[in-house]
């Protein structure tokens, strides 16, 4: 026991005096080694890292040693010992995100079990940008990795993950609007994650200091309820008597009824009221007023800015990263782990419409991730909703045909007529009685009908 115990000693100060950040997972997923290299490297002493939970996921929860803890977790496979080499990005003391290689070598117990994996780090230049192919390597993750790493912000990052224009554009426009404290109309489909970008905003750089906050359903208020709580709230935000202003978040802004409508606009028309708002609507305020369907002076006053949120129809190339990061939220609920997807998954996942937009795709990741059984999503774990749309969508529905009615009967008068005398070798009066019409008739209609 004594000579374990030495030479355990002896391979921690081997370890200990390598220039190379090393460090060592156990099979729960908890750093339980660290040599000196890897904390001065990651900027935090092997005391406040060791023992914290490593899952595998592109974290942001604004605590930084917990962030640094999640991006050292080894992908799924290094566990079961099928990736022996794998990427890292980790914002280090420096404030900017260093690339290395990793090593891994998992560590196999006298049974045959998985207990761990030792992780080793080599300096390698800098990734200015990581290829888009999906596969054990973990490009997504390490992609994903990289998007949280340059936003930063304090709020879950899910539902505006992508690097299209049209979502770049949006997440300035949340730090725009975080910035000015002016009323904002976030416009969205359903599922795209209005009321979450209206509490981001509310949020701000720092969310300890935000002023209160106060979420009202629109559809479900008529003036007196909307005059009460409106009140209410104005008094608590007078006591709590903080720096930051505080805020209606008015769900389904354009729900609001006639009658909350006037007693809202009456609020603003006070010169002392001072709340912000942030309303989320399905279509622009001011549109709605144009149709009459919203008071104009009001529209005007809740649309200081507006934010619009595209579609995943218009935004289709950010849907593998979006399936990543909600693969890696269902990671970091600290269950089984999985690395990714298969390319014929993502395939199927890219190819589908989404007419429920960022919250359908949600929850069939979700679905799937609870269904496998392996490392990765494959084929067998598609979502039966998943396969059925597929599945529609290659027998699409044909058209109803239009039919005329009189041409459909001319068409048929025709061809009957043309069978009779066919039959009767052009003799009029046995096709008359093959029809069961006079001889007149026959003689009128292949005449009308050019038949002679």
């Amino acid at each position: 026991m004594a000579r374990e115990r030495a030479v355990a000693n002896q391979l921690a100060r081997l370890l200990g005096a390598s220039n190379l950040p090393i460090y060592a997972v156990d099979d729960r997923r908890r750093v339980v080694y660290c040599n000196g290299a890897c904390a001065a490297w990651l900027g935090a002493s092997a005391d406040e890292l060791i023992g914290r939970r490593c899952d595998y996921a592109a974290a942001d929860s604004g605590d930084r040693l917990t962030d640094l803890a999640a991006r050292l977790c080894p992908p799924p496979e290094a566990f079961v010992g099928q990736v022996p080499i794998g990427s890292f990005r980790i914002v280090g003391p420096s404030s900017r995100p260093e690339a290395r290689s990793a090593e891994y070598l998992s560590l196999i117990s006298e049974a045959g079990e998985t207990v761990g994996v030792l992780v080793t780090m080599v300096e390698r230049h800098a990734v200015d940008h990581v290829q888009s192919d999906v596969g054990s390597d973990g490009q997504l993750h390490l992609r994903l990795q990289s998007l949280v790493n340059s936003l930063r912000m304090p709020y879950r990052l899910e539902r505006l993950v992508g690097e299209s224009s049209a979502i770049q554009l949006v997440r300035e426009q949340v730090r725009i609007a975080i910035e000015v404290s002016a009323n904002v109309q976030v416009v969205g489909p359903p599922g795209s994650g209005r009321e979450h970008i209206g509490r981001t905003i509310h949020a701000g750089e720092r969310p300890a200091d935000a002023g209160p906050l106060m979420p009202l359903e629109c559809a479900l208020l008529d003036g007196e309820l909307l005059q009460a709580t409106v009140v209410a709230f104005l008094h608590r935000a007078t006591e709590a008597s903080v720096a930051y202003p505080a805020t209606l978040l008015l769900l389904n802004c354009h729900k609001l009824n006639a009658e909350a409508q006037a007693e809202l606009l009456a609020f603003f028309r006070v010169p002392t009221f001072r709340l912000r708002t942030i309303a989320t609507v399905r279509r622009p305020l001011l549109e709605l007023a144009e149709e009459g369907a919203f008071l104009r002076d009001l529209a005007f006053r809740l649309s200081t800015m507006t934010i619009e949120i595209p579609p995943l129809s218009q935004r289709r190339e950010d849907l593998p990263l979006l399936c990543q990061a909600f693969l890696e939220d269902f990671n970091a609920r600290g269950g089984k782990q999985l690395s990714g997807f298969t390319s014929s998954v993502l395939d199927h996942l890219c190819s589908l419409p989404w007419n429920g937009d960022v919250g359908e795709l949600e929850g069939v990741i979700r679905d799937m991730c609870e269904r496998t059984e392996g490392l990765l999503v494959t084929d067998a774990d598609l979502a039966r909703r998943v396969k059925l749309v597929t599945s529609a969508m290659r027998h699409p529905m044909q058209a109803n045909e239009l039919i005329k009615l009189d041409d459909f009967l001319a068409e048929v008068e025709i061809e009957l007529l043309q069978r009779a005398l066919q039959v009767a070798k052009g003799n009029k009066a046995e096709a008359a009685r093959l029809l069961g019409i006079s001889r007149a008739r026959v003689i009128r209609r292949t005449s009308q009908l050019g038949l002679e």
